[in-house]
């Protein structure tokens, strides 16, 4: 009988279900990949959202939008690992980039290359909040080729929501995109290798034939924006024999001129337009090609003598990072001039016709950035920006840390650390509020159960601890605080507290 259970349990032991990888497979794009459920805590879909909606309220999000979410981004596939705060998310969009190109494996060089440095230079994904730090194509076994592996840090409002890394490419029609998201931390090769495995195993079930595409049409001398001479010349590169249009016509008449050209065996075009007067010009580019969809783009050209054309390329937003930046171009012999008042006041100045600032915006507060440009003989042109940096929770505490220092007891309240970072290991003797400050008595020693080397710090917020807590205070040495009690006043050390870190 013994014998028996012993082999029974064996069997049962080889018997037990094992995780294996579940195959997803998806109608937009026709592709399929591999998710092992064990890396995971939740695999939403978009036919599994209604059985799983207590599980996505639980997680402080709401149904409806998750719903929403899922329909209007495209997501077919959304995997939570809460252990390693990383969600991996799945989409296919039919978006612009998936018309004009449709499958970039088709595509020549110069496509793809367009595509990569779309993400590296901010013009496709900037406005979204992406910053890429890499972008480079990647090609994989079997049929399905190339795509585009990405590193990227997200914004939302100014702030950091995540960081990450995409593979990426344009498919039977369909932007496809992997994405690995981790948040609160940054992303590390850890997380690149889990989207690694799944990116091993995806699989195209259904390649569609190439249709008729947008017909090419890229600048590169596009027509200007501001410009203080008659005459310009816009350059650019379409399909092999197109018929290139200009029409260019006044806001403030109903005439208009019109300009023509055939792209050359190499695909390039070029055409002076010659305005009539000065005001303000709607130009119209138009590329066609028998067996191509037309391509049309459209430009505002404001034409006034002695005035300082300037085109600003990038300019900053309302919320900055660490790092901003300005740049574009003016005319030749111009002097460009951008002066930073805030938390960080300096000034930069260039002649470069094409100028590009790096300004560090990286401390918290409000900034005033003002960009001149000047040139003799013309038009002085002045652009203010007004624009806030703000610190995450976790950036400012992770800026603390970085910069505080410990200081003796005798020190702390000294005039000359006033307004320095502190960082003290100590205990809460006591807690009270008064009106909307919290004071908390912090000793830096302990005998037995007496405290010595008493500070008093003082919180906006309720610092959340509780007296005999032990923990690290940061906040910022302010001199000294004044107690009255039956021997009179005596001074004690004050920090402004930012928050305790409990053991």
């Amino acid at each position: 009988m013994r014998k028996f259970l012993f082999f029974l349990a064996l069997l049962l032991l080889f018997c037990a279900p094992v995780a294996l990888a579940e195959t997803h497979s998806f109608s937009e794009g026709y592709f399929s990949i591999e998710v092992d459920n064990s890396d995971f805590d939740k695999v939403l879909t978009p036919y599994n959202l209604s059985a799983n909606r207590e599980w996505i309220e639980s997680q402080g999000d709401d149904y409806d939008m998750t719903v929403a979410s899922f329909q209007n981004e495209g997501i077919l596939l959304k995997a939570y690992d809460l252990k390693n705060n990383r969600i991996f998310v799945v989409t296919a969009l039919n978006n612009w980039d998936a018309q004009q190109y449709f499958d970039l494996n088709e595509q020549d060089d110069d496509m793809r290359k367009e595509f990569r440095q779309s993400h590296t230079n901010g013009t496709a994904y900037g406005v979204l909040g992406y910053s890429y730090s890499k972008a480079a194509w990647q090609k994989y076994s079997n049929d399905v080729l190339r795509f585009l592996h990405t590193a990227y840090t997200l914004r939302e409002n100014g702030q950091i929501s995540c960081t990450g890394y995409q593979r990426r490419t344009i498919r039977n029609g369909y932007t496809i995109t992997l994405d690995m998201q981790v948040y609160g931390e940054k992303a590390n090769s850890s997380d690149e290798k889990v989207l690694e495995e799944i990116m091993k195993s995806l699989r195209f079930t259904r390649i569609l034939p190439m249709p008729d595409l947008p017909i090419k049409l890229n600048f590169t001398s596009a027509p200007p924006q501001e410009t203080s001479e008659a005459t310009f010349t816009v350059k650019g590169v379409s399909d092999k024999k197109a018929n290139i249009t200009a029409t260019v016509m006044s806001f403030g008449s109903s005439t208009a001129q019109t300009y023509t050209d055939t792209a050359s065996s190499s695909g390039s075009f070029s055409f002076k337009v010659t305005l009539p007067s000065q005001g303000v010009y709607a130009v119209t580019v138009t590329a066609e090609k028998e067996g191509c969809i037309a391509a049309q783009r459209m430009f505002s050209v404001t034409f006034q003598k002695g005035l300082l054309a300037v085109e600003l390329d990038v300019v900053p937003g309302e919320s900055l990072s660490d790092e901003t930046i300005i740049s574009g171009s003016t005319e030749k012999g111009a002097t460009t001039q951008v002066s930073v008042t805030g938390p960080i006041d300096y000034t930069k100045t260039t002649t470069s016709q094409n100028f590009s600032f790096k300004i560090d915006t990286s401390a918290e507060g409000k900034y005033t950035i003002l960009l001149k440009v000047t040139k003799k003989g013309m038009n002085e042109r002045l652009f203010t920006f007004y624009a806030t940096r703000s610190y995450t929770d976790t950036e400012r505490s992770s800026r603390l840390k970085s910069e505080a220092k410990t200081y003796t007891y005798q020190n702390l309240s000294k005039a000359a650390n006033k307004g320095k970072l502190v960082e003290q290991e100590g205990y809460v003797v006591e807690v009270t509020q008064n009106n909307a400050e919290w004071v908390v008595q912090f000793a830096l020693e302990k005998s037995k159960e007496n405290y010595k080397s008493i500070c008093y710090v003082i919180f906006t917020e309720d610092p959340l601890v509780s007296p005999g807590d032990q923990g690290v205070l940061y906040g910022m040495a302010s001199a000294t605080y004044s107690v009255i009690s039956e021997d009179g006043v005596k001074m004690y050390p004050r920090i402004e507290g930012y928050f305790i870190e409990k053991h």
